[in-house]
């Protein structure tokens, strides 16, 4: 039942945006250099469609980058929270300073990204990887601290080393938390990876948009447009399952 109320709604909406864009665009109200016809949208994806490679390529492009930072932020936001969630001083000290850091616009730092490790793949898994980092970190940070401290006792008189206890009690404890917290970075990564191509990148789904855009080729830009969105939404989809999945193994 919700999830058909949900279906209806963004049905709903999905229906009166159309509406609304198909007569914005009818009636002249808008200038077709600022808003492209749907049905010129529609032409453009389809004569995209038609040529995979010209989709594909981009797409693959941004995947990988997306990727690459997201296990980056992982490993380094795992390590962070391992290091840190065991310790109340450390707690206390450094998780006000990395949620005060994550709610900064680090994507005014791509540029000092971009002058120093070039316009290509790195600097765009970098900064990638930067969001990515404090929700993982933030998330494992916390599920670490939260660890029952009986069960870790327990563990220690059963004659469990550091490592038995990370692996066999702390790991089970924070792995939903965690996954849940690589969802998000994810996301951020991809959107944020998205955003930088546009900025200055030589390939990627980003900077199919800029072209588009510096080009004045409204259809074009708005065909990409739904791509990235559609990108997003799949990857998002993709990555719900394969967490859920890998929550359940861990769990039993």
């Amino acid at each position: 039942m919700i999830l058909t109320r949900r279906a209806a709604v963004y049905g709903s909406v999905l229906a009166v945006t159309i509406v609304a864009w198909i007569l914005l665009t009818a009636s002249g109200a808008v200038k077709p250099i600022l808003l492209a016809a749907p049905l010129d949208v529609l032409g453009e994806l389809g004569h995209l469609l038609s040529h995979p490679a010209k989709v594909l390529e981009p797409i693959g492009v941004t995947l990988a980058e997306a990727t690459v930072a997201l296990a980056v932020a992982a490993v380094a936001g795992i390590v962070t929270g391992f290091a840190i969630g065991p310790s109340e001083l450390g707690v206390r000290a450094y998780e006000p300073l990395i949620t005060t850091l994550s709610a900064l616009p680090l994507v005014i730092l791509y540029p000092v990204l971009a002058a120093t490790l070039g316009i290509g793949s790195p600097s765009k898994v970098a900064i990638g990887a930067l969001y990515g980092y404090f929700p993982v970190a933030i998330a494992t940070l916390r599920a670490v601290h939260r660890v029952d401290r009986g069960l870790l006792t327990a563990a220690r008189t059963m004659g469990a080393r550091r490592i038995a206890l990370a692996t066999s009690v702390v790991l089970p404890a924070v792995s939903s938390p965690v996954i849940a917290s690589m969802r998000v970075a994810m996301s951020l990564s991809l959107v944020t990876i998205i955003a930088a191509e546009f900025i200055s990148g030589a390939a990627g789904v980003g900077y199919q948009l800029a072209t588009a855009s510096q080009g004045l080729d409204t259809p074009a830009l708005f065909a990409w447009v739904v791509i990235a969105i559609a990108l997003t939404v799949v990857v998002n989809i993709a990555f719900t399952m394969v967490t859920t999945l890998t929550s359940k193994g861990i769990e039993r």
